[in-house]
């Protein structure tokens, strides 16, 4: 079964939105917020337990540089603390200034912050240094850190600075799981639905992958609607498995385009509409999905006539091949369709 799983994250990769939470805080405007204040609602983490939560958490491709970088650069030096610290350490980041956020996320770790101790270990392993990678993730998931406890169990996964070790890496995945973290579930669910470093598990598996999709995992929708598809080790359920593909393609997901498009084409598990899954199929080739790509080359008879017609539409307007008079998948159009997966 076609399964994913993920790797590695720090305090800045959270999808959430630089905005102030609604109630109190968000009439306050910013000219009457304290320094300190100023650089909580620019640069803080969803990850970070010690963070002022009158302020909605920022990714770091969020923060606004110039306004975090102010703000935080003087409450960092009017003695912010850790966490002041932390937070001029991810404006930092954000913008590109490595060498600098890493002394302050190590400066911030001397004082006790964890999420700063996975982040600066983090940028220690991206210069070479796994196994300083692996201590600082310990450390931080020894003291109780969600985003720790999830990199510990990458680290036992993948062999980060220490040996693999699947049973470890499942133990840190279900207390970063526990804690509310839907990655943490969903490569839970991977390892007990794989059963290479763990016993297979399927059940199990269903459930954590359930449990990350509550929490929004795109990833998780796929593996689940995989295994009710399959009947791989739960029921199968042609309808629910339509509805995570569904669900992953309505949040752009090229794989999940073309498996509801699969699935809408021939009325499996849901009702048959032909139009709507062309329309799906298509854009699950504008967005080059891999998968596609291969059907398309070696079993193009599994897309309705109308779906190929369509796709060689889209080459056409590309003048990667003179027309679409017929929905043939011809070596011209083969090497057409393998010219648009090259673009970029």
């Amino acid at each position: 079964m076609i399964s994913r799983s993920t790797g590695v994250k720090t305090a800045g990769r959270a999808l959430f939105f630089a905005v102030l939470l609604s109630g109190a805080a968000g009439s306050v405007q910013a000219d009457t917020l304290s320094i300190e204040a100023r650089c909580d609602a620019s640069a803080g983490s969803r990850y970070d337990m010690t963070r002022n939560t009158a302020f909605a958490p920022v990714a770091l491709e969020d923060i606004e540089i110039g306004a975090a970088l102010s703000a935080c650069r003087e409450a960092y030096n009017a003695g912010g603390g850790a966490r002041m610290a932390f937070q001029l350490a991810r404006a930092l980041e954000r913008a590109g200034q490595d060498l600098e956020a890493m002394k302050l996320y190590a400066e911030a770790s001397a004082l006790g912050h964890t999420v700063a101790m996975v982040n600066y270990g983090a940028m220690l392993g991206k210069r070479g240094d796994p196994t300083a990678e692996f201590s600082h993730y310990k450390k931080a998931a020894e003291l109780g850190d969600m985003l720790g406890a999830y990199n510990l169990g990458v680290a036992y996964r993948d062999g980060i600075g220490t040996e693999i070790n699947g049973a470890e890496a499942a133990r840190w995945f279900d207390k970063a799981a526990a804690a509310g973290d839907e990655t943490a579930a969903f490569n839970l669910g991977v390892l007990l639905d794989d059963g290479s470093l763990v016993s297979e598990d399927n059940a199990r598996a269903a459930a954590f992958y359930r449990l990350a999709v509550e929490g929004g995992s795109v990833d998780a929708m796929i593996n689940l609607g995989l295994m009710l598809e399959s009947g791989e080790g739960v029921s199968q359920d042609l309808s629910a498995a339509a509805g995570y593909f569904k669900q992953a393609a309505d949040r752009g997901d090229s794989y999940g385009k073309l498996k509801f498009g699969l699935m809408q084409q021939s009325g499996t598990g849901i009702v048959k509409n032909v139009e709507q899954a062309v329309n799906s199929l298509v854009a699950a080739f504008e967005m080059r999905d891999v998968d596609l790509e291969v059907i398309l080359r070696d079993a193009p008879e599994k897309l309705s006539a109308d779906a190929r017609l369509a796709i060689k539409q889209v080459l056409a307007q590309r003048k990667l091949i003179a027309g679409a008079e017929n929905a043939e998948i011809d070596p011209i159009t083969l090497g057409a369709i393998e010219k648009h997966y090259a673009e970029k």
